[in-house]
């Protein structure tokens, strides 16, 4: 599991010096261990000799019950918004203090959105993320809000304070909907939550639009709080058995 931590969006393909530094072992051990893994198919190793995660892992991934039957359920739902609206849509689940890419589709409109797949978005600093870290336990939230950072980009107008945080959170509970435009930001989002059977948010969605075509992001909030009221059903209608919770502490 150090091995394959050592990966993420920023170090997808390390040499093995980089892999034992990251993964805190010795070059020798990492070595040993990173043959072994490329022999059962965890990791790749290119003709430049970078390691890289290998196809067996995400044949493995695919079988995860819960994110199967989510991703299912909601295509539907993503297709027909981004039909609608042309802008990019998001699915978000979350993993401790991180969001979760579950699924995405492109607009037409050219966007910085780096996110992919798989890969993690701060909460606070994202619409879809707040509606998640609204709805995750008041003392992981308690616990982030006391750090002042809770993952906000260093390189973004200043982050709002652990008062305006909570004031927003508790916005977002009391509407289902997040919106967030930041000054220095060329993107605007607009987040909704997705529930299971039970009412507890195993998800949120998000549509992520260019700021200067958008300038009242708040017209969408009634398709998107539909949307995230569609999705809901799809999964109550898809899953009439128990649910897993999709978010992981």
């Amino acid at each position: 599991m150090r091995v394959l931590a050592a990966f993420d969006d920023n170090h997808r393909h390390l040499g093995l010096q980089a892999l034992a530094e990251r993964a805190s072992l010795p070059k020798s051990t990492a070595s040993r261990l990173a043959s072994t893994m490329v022999s059962l198919g965890l990791l790749e190793r290119g003709d430049d000799g970078l390691f890289g995660i290998g196809l067996r892992l995400w044949e493995l991934g695919s079988l995860a019950e819960s994110t199967v039957s989510l991703r299912t359920a909601l295509a539907p739902i993503l297709d027909d918004l981004v039909s609608v609206t042309h802008h990019h849509v998001q699915v978000l689940v979350r993993d401790g203090e991180n969001g979760v890419v579950l699924d995405r589709r492109d607009g037409r409109s050219p966007l910085p959105v780096f996110y992919h797949v798989g890969g993690h978005v701060p909460l606070a600093a994202t619409a879809a993320g707040r509606v998640l870290l609204a709805a995750a336990p008041n003392d992981l939230v308690q616990e982030m809000l006391a750090r002042g950072d809770y993952g906000w980009p260093t390189f973004e107008c200043p982050r709002p304070s652990a008062t305006d945080m909570t004031q927003i959170l508790t916005d977002v509970r009391a509407t289902d909907v997040a919106v967030v435009r930041r000054p220095t930001s060329p993107v605007v989002s607009v987040g909704v939550p997705v529930r299971n059977h039970r009412s507890a948010t195993v998800a949120a969605i998000g549509l992520l639009m260019p700021a200067k075509d958008v300038p009242d992001a708040s017209a969408l909030m009634p398709l998107l709080q539909a949307t995230g009221r569609a999705a809901t059903r799809a999964i109550r209608i898809r899953l009439a058995r128990e649910v897993p919770d999709w978010s992981y502490d």
